[in-house]
């Protein structure tokens, strides 16, 4: 039976095609659990780089997410983070994991009932699991692999659906979908393409049902508002009023990154965005991919028109958004091609009768192709770089760092495993958001009280700012260095360090100038006199991963360089050349010997 679902009565079915059809059957429940035991195998041992930190202490904690909130996912991920299973890092990534294989599993499905066989479904069920942007939020805590299950139900109830109502149940899952990842948004467009094309009578008919189905759907995001007045340690962005929520819901903080990239930039963007897709379908399912495109859009245009829709629209979401953990964003359009190379396949299935079997060997490949990438088993990075950082700062101290990949694995650690909370530790660039002050009253009172003035004084600027209102920059950045100098300076009883140095960050200059910066293990001591204290790098640990490398990994492995290089500098300097030689032996053992 071809991909022609409604169109042609089922053919008789043989013995022997029966038996087939039953082993293919059968491979399914072999398929799927193979995916989720290869997720458990390369899966993060603990916090990881980037929001995983911020996101596992979330649900554990029910705090207000980073925009667009993600309610649904905190509140799966709170009962996730219950289990009694190893530490709730563990358990929340778990849940990544569970939600990834149910997506391969629905996916499947939606092959199937789009008419292909079981064998090809299964096939290219496993390519989409095992593609880098699946694998990549399958094995660490995200949010995407929930987006992912219910973008594929949205495709099974409008591309795949025998019902007449089936814009009914759209119209609530097109709303609870939104409440995860606005990624998704794509998906939602095309999906409602196809019904208007195939069910424009009933849709108008229904409207105001399929409108109070959609607000029902949507109805997570209430818990943004009732939990941000309930005050949760964190709550990111505080969307207690109707402004507010709206702000975080549609990502304000985020659209200085959205669609103000160059031309040159956004090329770039789509060819890596290209290669990626590409790389996914193991590059040789490609030409499938594009017959089947024409194929569908000859048999089943509203569904082929959605699909397209979905594509294009999601593939420049993804181009013209500049941020570096941009492989997910893909999943959307890799979907889509994936629903094309079916198609195109099963159209081709006289022809590739005694070799469609291959495409076994293609998902074989791309599973060890990109299982040295995608292996974390060994990954503790992020972990080793936030315990290096507490261990190089004395006790009672005050860290003030503009690196989220510190500040969120630090705050997991703080706020849910109890490590190290004699430290206080800042986000400088979320001091630049009044929402921040919150957490800081509730989190160090004393360093809110102590720099009361500085505080009104910047939030009075800052508050024109986050209005669109008229102000001053040169005011507010003024005001802005003066709260953060504040914070060290009327706390002369606590050491103080920072992330960064001087050298290209132009806050950091007007903040610590005219200050003694003594590098200390991964650290920069902010002084006021001219000492280089002792400092044993033997405290810290670092552990390399044995696998390829991504670029934010190496960025952040690159940092440990940095900071060898500036206390060996400065020990030299000054005549200690014993211990300059000891820093530079501790680097050597820990980073030549991969």
């Amino acid at each position: 039976m071809n991909c022609e679902m409604h169109l042609k009565s089922k053919p008789h079915i043989s013995v022997n095609e029966q038996t087939k059809n039953n082993r293919a059957e059968n491979a399914f429940w072999l398929a799927v659990p193979l995916v989720f035991v290869v997720y458990l195998i390369t899966r993060t041992p603990t916090v990881g780089l980037i929001d995983s930190g911020e996101l596992a202490a979330g649900c554990y904690l029910l705090n207000i997410l980073h925009p667009t909130g993600y309610p649904l996912w905190t509140l799966l991920g709170r009962i996730a983070s219950l289990f009694p299973l190893g530490s709730v890092v563990n358990r929340v990534a778990l849940m990544s994991a569970f939600f990834s294989t149910v997506s391969i599993a629905l996916f499947i499905l939606l092959l199937k009932r789009l008419g292909c066989s079981f064998s090809v479904s299964n096939a290219l069920g496993m390519v989409l699991g095992f593609s880098i942007p699946v694998w990549s939020v399958s094995t660490d805590v995200e949010v995407y692999s929930l987006s992912l299950a219910l973008i594929i139900i949205v495709w099974l109830t409008v591309a795949a659906s025998d019902t007449r109502t089936a814009y009914l149940f759209f119209a609530y899952i097109a709303g609870l979908t939104l409440t995860n990842h606005m990624f998704a948004l794509s998906v939602v467009i095309g999906a409602g393409v196809v019904l208007l094309l195939r069910e424009k009578s009933q849709i108008v008919k229904r409207l105001p049902l399929m409108l109070v189905l959609f607000l029902l759907g949507l109805s997570p995001y209430l818990f943004l508002i009732l939990r941000a007045r309930s005050e949760p340690i964190l709550a990111w962005g505080n969307p207690v009023d109707l402004e507010r929520f709206w702000w975080h819901i549609t990502g304000k903080q985020y659209r200085v990154w959205m669609f103000s990239s160059s031309l040159n930039e956004v090329l770039r963007n789509a060819g890596k965005g290209t290669l990626l897709l590409l790389g996914a379908l193991g590059y040789v399912l490609f030409p499938f991919a594009l017959y089947g495109w024409a194929r569908l859009f000859r048999q089943r245009k509203a569904v082929a028109s959605g699909l397209t829709i979905s594509f294009l629209l999601s593939f420049l979401y993804a181009v013209n958004y500049s941020i570096p953990d941009i492989e997910a964003y893909f999943i959307p359009p890799l979907v889509s091609l994936l629903i094309f190379t079916a198609v195109g396949i099963e159209g081709l299935r006289g022809y590739l009768r005694k070799f469609r079997h291959l495409i076994w060997l293609v998902a074989i490949g791309i599973l060890i192709f990109n299982f040295p990438s995608q292996n974390r088993a060994d990954d503790w990075v992020a972990y080793n770089q936030a315990l290096n950082t507490l261990n190089s700062a004395d006790s009672n101290a005050i860290i003030i760092t503009d690196w989220w990949d510190i500040y969120a694995p630090i705050f997991y650690l703080q706020q849910v495993e109890g490590v190290r909370p004699d430290v206080c530790i800042i986000d400088k660039e979320l001091v630049r958001r009044s929402w921040y002050f919150k957490y800081l009253e509730k989190q160090y009172p004393w360093l809110i009280e102590r720099s009361q003035v500085e505080k009104d004084r910047f939030l009075e600027h800052l508050y024109r700012f986050e209005r669109n209102q008229p102000y001053n920059p040169m005011a507010i950045q003024e005001s802005y260095i003066s709260l953060l100098k504040s914070f060290f300076l009327k706390s002369p009883e606590r050491p103080v360090y920072t992330t960064f140095s001087m050298m290209n960050n132009e806050d950091a200059r007007q903040m610590l100038t005219g200050f003694n910066l003594v590098p200390m293990g991964i650290l920069i001591q902010v002084r006021q006199d001219t000492l280089v204290p002792v400092f044993d790098y033997n405290r810290l640990r670092v552990r390399i991963p044995k696998r390829r490398l991504d670029e934010r990994t190496q960025v952040n492995l690159q940092r440990y360089r940095f900071f060898v290089q500036q206390r060996f500098d400065l020990l030299r300097s000054r005549g200690r050349l014993q211990e300059a030689a000891a820093v530079v032996d501790w680097y050597q053992r820990n980073f030549t010997a991969r």
